[in-house]
């Protein structure tokens, strides 16, 4: 600031001589013209007499010219004029440069003093600009002209340092020294500044270097010219050199990612675009490309082509132009395929849209798809027999099935106008269909709250009619709750009895004495009775634990060691291929019991496997056996013996009759009354005698299975007409009314017609047998489309019901009304006879109602042949 201040002085200085020689000069000329005025006169008065001009002029001014004290003629003279005049001149101009002296030192003055205020001004300024460098984060180095002038690394030749200098302070004196700080600088640094300094004060280099301490700061050093003064500016940029290193991180990581998105755009398979506010296309991917049919995007561009239809084009950017984003739908071709697109635009900023399209004609058909299932749900939904209630997230009804109005009695109108889950509830309560609840808006409320649970619902509604009704409800997917109800009423009616069902049979299976195991299908045991325990010696723990039927099969070989009937045992127990068949069996143990097995396979993969002491059953059933035998052979004897004695019979009861009907007809002479009624008698007890040994030699023949059927067409009018005949005359004689039941287009059958009618004889002659008078006999016959029913009923005595199961047994007789019973093998003949023909016999009695017997014949009977061995009574 010296030689700031030492300029000023100076200027100053010259300022103040420059206005004395003014002032001098003009003093000069003012004093000249007074002395070369009195001189003027003489020298005009010598040049002659005065121009005529000049005499008019001092005419006119001599009374000015008196006033002032010169002599009026002297005026006429010119070389007094012109002296005089030269003289005036000098004074006029000496007092005009007196003025113009005193204008030029007070504009100095003025001058001096505005650039004093400049000046002033300057100080300020400096001093503010020192003041700023003195608060510079940067050290500061300034070279003046002296400095520079001085020899390096002088003192003289110190710059003056400015600014932040903790940087650069010597720790060990303390003071801020250039020369400290190119010391602590690693490597060619310090001697690079040092030249860079050296050609900055000598040529006045520019120069900018980046520098680093050994203690690894990194400092920035700038150096430039400042007028005649060298100046460098060393910045400490440790800190920004981090945060530029962090920023350039930044800037790659953010060039890169820009870098995969442009790439992701690019490779998206949906059209993605860029355009501006005048419609045409600056970037397209190659999905859009590939949209509008382009080669590559580059062509895309330079056709224009857009991709959205125009009137949807239209609506985007109505929308774009009110500054919100534009959506919409359109109808795109695309490789020759229409598809439905929806189109995204919106603005990004710098005047341009950027678009997306994407194809939502798969979304479209699925959403029709979803469509058709939401709508083939409602309608399995709606032939379910449960039901189902939906709701909205508003809670109104928004679907129900018939079984819903069917188990609520709600009416429909109310259910079509969709009411709120709460207006639902009030009419059920008010219709008591609800159960009873000791606050009832609470419990409303809380139901009402199920909207905002995830978890599902479950609980039992016992309504006060008696029903149970399952609740069920869980979140829709679409929002709301759906409700399934289904009354178990029943079902809990059911478990209740099954669970009865249940505990009755395990009572039962633990009381059987049967031995009962289930095994299930790995073959470990599941189920047992108290009977299997004992019938192999099993203790209870033994049997704990499921064991496998393995290790049961080795525990019992010291009771029965069969290997083969375990290991069969074995195989079908474990085995889940064909193998797994029912079976049964015997074993004989050594201590000599007899156990009879049986193996059930059951649905769910077990099996079941029974055991039964047979021990006293066996030695039972072979003395039954053993007694069977010997009453099998006496009844054969005894049926051999009544055959061989019923056939010798026949020989001499046919001489008999002849006899008795020879004296009948009195060929040898009359007969007295008596002798006459004694012969009929004769003649009468031969022929039953006669008919018992026929029925016997007939049932015989049976049981020997030695009948031959004569197989014809039989016409069945013809043998109810027989039967009919027959039992007239025994009818009339016992007042008993005889009725016949038979269509005439009855048709015929393949059968054995004397057999036939033999069956319908004996059938009246037992009807007969047990009439009185007034009561009545039908005879009747009956066709299907698969039999002949043959039939005789009377309202005789009936049969009792303990004699109904033994009336077609051999030798099975009971008094009639007369208290004469028959030998018993009428019925019996009957039930072999129909039998032989593929058919059976029914009996429909009550005592004081009558009976009915019928014969029921096939019409197509599997098998019709001689020799059927049948065994009477079977």
């Amino acid at each position: 600031m010296s030689h700031l201040r030492q300029g000023r002085d100076s200027q100053l200085k010259s300022m103040g001589a420059r206005k004395s020689r003014a002032a001098r000069a003009a003093l000069g000329l003012a004093v000249s013209a007074l002395v070369a005025a009195p001189f003027a006169p003489a020298q005009a008065h010598e040049g002659g007499a005065a121009p005529g001009w000049l005499g008019g002029w001092a005419e006119n001014a001599a009374p000015f010219l008196e006033s002032i004290g010169v002599d009026p003629h002297l005026a006429a003279d010119p070389s007094y004029v012109a002296g005089l005049s030269f003289a005036l001149a000098a004074v006029v101009l000496a007092n005009l440069f007196a003025f113009w002296s005193m204008r030029s030192v007070r504009a100095a003055r003025g001058a001096e003093a505005r650039r004093a205020e400049d000046l002033e001004g300057l100080m300020k300024r400096v001093n503010a600009a020192e003041a700023i460098l003195a608060a510079e984060p940067d050290a500061v180095f300034i070279w003046t002209p002296e400095t520079m002038k001085a020899s390096p690394g002088t003192l003289q030749a110190r710059p003056r340092i400015v600014g932040s200098t903790s940087a650069i302070v010597d720790p060990s004196s303390g003071a801020v020294d250039f020369d400290y700080f190119v010391s602590r600088l690693v490597g060619e640094h310090g001697a690079k500044l040092r030249d860079a300094v050296n050609r900055l004060r000598s040529r006045g280099a520019r120069f900018s270097l980046i520098l680093q301490t050994v203690q690894g700061h990194i400092f920035e050093a700038e150096g430039r010219p400042a007028g005649a003064q060298a100046v460098l500016w060393l910045r400490d940029v440790t800190g920004e050199r981090a945060e530029v290193s962090r920023l350039m991180e930044r800037i790659k990581s953010a060039d890169s990612a820009q870098l995969r998105l442009t790439e992701q755009l690019g490779l998206l398979p949906m059209p993605a675009w860029r355009r501006g506010l005048d419609g045409n296309l600056l970037w397209v991917n190659e999905a859009y490309a590939g949209a509008v049919d382009a080669a590559s995007p580059g062509e895309a561009l330079e056709k224009q082509t857009r991709l959205a239809p125009d009137a949807l084009q239209r609506e985007l950017d109505k929308v774009l132009e009110e500054g919100g984003r534009a959506s919409g739908q359109g109808r795109v071709v695309i490789a020759g395929e229409r598809r439905n697109m929806e189109i995204t635009e919106f603005p990004i900023g710098e005047g341009q849209i950027a678009g997306i399209a994407v194809d939502v004609s798969a979304l479209e058909e699925a959403r029709q798809e979803l469509r058709r299932h939401i709508e083939a749900h409602r309608t399995t939904l709606d032939k379910l027999t449960s039901a189902v209630a939906i709701f909205g997230p508003d809670k109104r009804l928004k679907f129900y099935n018939e079984a819903y109005v069917s188990l609520w009695g709600l009416d429909e109108a109310l259910l079509k106008d969709e009411p709120t889950e709460g207006e639902l509830l009030d009419q059920l309560r008010a219709a008591r269909r609800l159960p009873e609840q000791a606050n009832y808006q609470d419990w409303r409320a809380r139901r009402l709250e199920l909207y905002r649970s995830p978890e599902p619902l479950e609980e039992y509604w016992h309504l006060p009619d008696g029903q149970t009704v399952r609740v069920m409800g869980q979140a829709h997917p679409f929002g709301g709750l759906i409700y399934v109800y289904e009354n178990v009423t029943e079902k809990l009616h059911l478990e209740s009895s099954y669970n009865v069902l249940e505990r009755v049979q395990r009572e039962t299976l633990d009381n059987l004495k049967e031995a009962v195991a289930v095994f299930g299908s790995d073959g470990r045991l599941k189920l047992h009775n108290p009977a299997y325990e004992e019938i192999w010696n099993f203790s209870p723990a033994e049997l704990d634990n499921e064991p496998h039927f393995n290790e049961l099969a080795e525990a019992s070989t010291y009771l029965y060691d069969n290997e083969e009937v375990w290991g069969d045992l074995r195989a079908r127990i474990t085995s889940a291929g064909a193998v797994r068949a029912e079976q049964a069996g015997r074993v004989e143990r050594p201590d000599g019991t007899v156990i009879d097995y049986a193996l059930v396979p059951l649905p769910d993969g077990a099996t079941l496997l029974t055991f039964v002491d047979m021990t006293d059953s066996t030695r039972m059933e072979r003395a039954l056996r053993e007694r069977n035998e010997a009453l099998e052979t006496a009844d054969r004897l005894k049926s051999e013996f009544i055959s061989h004695v019923s056939y010798q019979l026949r020989t001499p009861l046919t001489n008999i009759i002849g006899f008795g009907e020879i004296l009948e007809a009195e060929m040898f002479g009359e007969l007295t009354p008596k002798q006459h009624e004694y012969t009929v008698g004769i003649l009468d007890s031969s022929n039953q005698l006669l008919d018992l040994v026929n029925d016997i030699l007939d049932l015989a023949t049976v049981e020997a299975g030695a009948m031959a059927l004569e197989v014809s067409e039989v016409d069945l009018s013809e043998v109810v007409r027989a039967a009919e005949e027959f039992a007239q005359r025994p009818a009339q004689k016992n007042k008993v009314t005889l009725k016949v039941e038979c269509p005439e287009d009855i048709g015929a059958l393949k059968a054995d017609e004397r057999r036939i009618k033999q069956i319908m004889l004996n059938l009246l002659s037992n009807s007969l047998a047990f009439t009185q008078a007034g009561d009545t006999i039908v005879i009747g016959a009956a066709r299907s489309d698969s039999e002949v029913a043959l039939f005789v009923s009377d309202t005789g005595d009936g049969i009792k019901p303990e004699h109904q199961a033994t009336v077609f047994d051999r030798f099975e007789a009971r008094g009639g009304p007369d208290g004469h019973s028959g030998a018993g093998l009428g019925l019996s003949l009957v039930k072999s006879f129909v039998e032989l023909h593929g058919g059976w016999v029914t009996l429909e009695s009550a005592p004081e109602m009558g009976t009915r017997v019928t014969c029921h014949l096939p019409l197509h009977a599997p098998q019709l042949r001689a020799g059927a061995a049948l065994q009477v009574g079977s």
